[in-house]
């Protein structure tokens, strides 16, 4: 990996999981420090993801992380809805019993990520977990894409972290009906869990907001759209 892709995976995943807070100004030098590469790549870096909605530039000030909008979060969770659907109810007929088993094993490991209080890697588990669908379909560009459309809800999944209360023992559960209806050959079973399992995110909306409004965009009228979600 060269460093501009070092620099950018870094930033990334530093905006991604909170590490750098919605709407905090950047030191470009502190980063440089952090990160332990030069300025270069990660001024190139900052303009990748600048195209991608995670930073912004303010003429004569500097340059910000974006605050999430929970408009394009709710655009990109009905992209993801209703492809994931379809994806889902193809994948269950074309699901290899080894498939099947990577599933399986991914539950187990979600299961002691749960248990460990290891929400990162519970989170990675997930992604794999929803990925395996794609595989199975040769949709892995799709899925690529949706990640990219999903960032601000990527964001918004950590900060959610930050209040008590999240019942990750439903995600657990849900992902287990999802792979007994794929085992039973119930495509049409597995796409609707599916949904049920996308739509958790609209019961978090609201208190998130309450708690953290400086980090989203028009908080407002964004709380009175949040039905939308």
């Amino acid at each position: 990996m060269n460093q501009q892709d070092e620099a950018y995976d870094g930033l990334k995943k530093m905006v991604l999981t909170m590490q750098l807070k919605p709407g905090e100004k950047i030191d470009k030098h502190r980063l440089e420090d952090k990160l332990g590469i030069g300025i270069t790549p990660i001024r190139e870096a900052i303009i990748r993801l600048r195209r991608e909605g995670l930073f912004d530039v303010v003429a004569q000030s500097g340059t910000y992380v974006a605050k999430i909008d929970l408009n394009i979060l709710a655009e990109g969770r009905y992209a993801r809805m209703n492809i994931e659907r379809s994806v889902t109810a193809d994948a269950v007929p074309l699901l290899t019993a080894d498939q099947i088993d990577d599933l399986e094993r991914l539950l187990q490991m979600q299961g002691l990520y749960l248990r460990a209080g290891d929400y990162d890697k519970f989170f990675r588990a997930d992604e794999d977990f929803h990925e395996l669908f794609y595989k199975a379909t040769d949709k892995e560009f799709l899925w690529n894409w949706l990640r990219l459309l999903n960032l601000q809800f990527d964001r918004f999944r950590y900060l959610r972290l930050e209040l008590p209360g999240l019942e990750w023992d439903n995600i657990l559960r849900q992902h287990k009906e999802i792979v007994a209806r794929a085992k039973a050959g119930d495509a049409q079973g597995a796409a609707a869990v599916i949904v049920d399992h996308l739509h958790m995110v609209d019961d978090d909306v609201k208190p998130v907001l309450a708690a953290y409004p400086e980090y989203f965009e028009k908080a407002k009228k964004q709380t009175e759209d949040s039905a939308v979600l």
